[in-house]
């Protein structure tokens, strides 16, 4: 977590990016615009509680404020330079599937998309998430199976699906052809 003099100079930053005044900040959050300015200037740390209602009030999520790695609001990347997903999230070592992260992450962000490609034959697992990950699925090219909550769905060719996870999830391709699939998950607490 960053020290509470780089909170408050995100939370300035943030203010006055948006043209709101101490006061603004105060009506939407419920906190004097006194207090605000001492957090703003690093005189004082927010509590949980506080930083919430302060993100709330500038429409930013409270991770936004505290995340220590200096991420950009926007990051477009491309084919061979985007960063890997967290091996401990995935269990496909040695399967036939190939997994690339296509969202590298951005400041206070949580949404995951992943491109897999499985082979034919080709099965694995997500480790335990968070329970109500929200997790939707589109296969771009051939067919796979995923199983949610101890049930097996089968995807054809540009089918989707949206289902909120309460554990991991598994899936494999049982057909004949590679199967490519997009994975976008909102993981709750759980990070890739």
């Amino acid at each position: 977590m960053l020290d509470k003099e780089k909170v408050g100079h995100r939370i300035r930053q943030v203010r006055t990016e948006q043209q709101k005044t101490l006061r603004d900040v105060e009506s939407a959050s419920g906190f004097s615009s006194t207090h605000i300015s001492e957090i703003e200037r690093g005189r004082t740390c927010p509590t949980i509680g506080a930083l919430i209602q302060i993100a709330d009030a500038l429409e930013k999520d409270p991770s936004y404020f505290i995340e220590e790695r200096e991420l950009q609001e926007i990051v477009v990347t491309s084919p061979g330079r985007r960063a890997n997903v967290d091996p401990n999230f995935f269990d496909i070592e040695g399967t036939g599937i190939l997994l690339e992260n296509l969202t590298p992450g951005i400041l206070g962000g949580r949404l995951m998309i992943m491109e897999m490609i499985l082979e034919p034959g080709a099965k694995g697992k997500t480790r335990r998430l968070a329970a109500g990950a929200d997790l939707a699925i589109v296969t771009i090219e051939g067919s796979f199976e995923v199983e949610i909550d101890g049930t097996t769905v089968a995807f054809g060719l540009e089918d989707s699906g949206h289902a909120n996870i309460n554990d991991g999830f598994a899936f494999r391709n049982p057909s004949t052809g590679p199967a490519k699939v997009l994975f976008i998950l909102d993981p709750a607490t759980t990070h890739v």
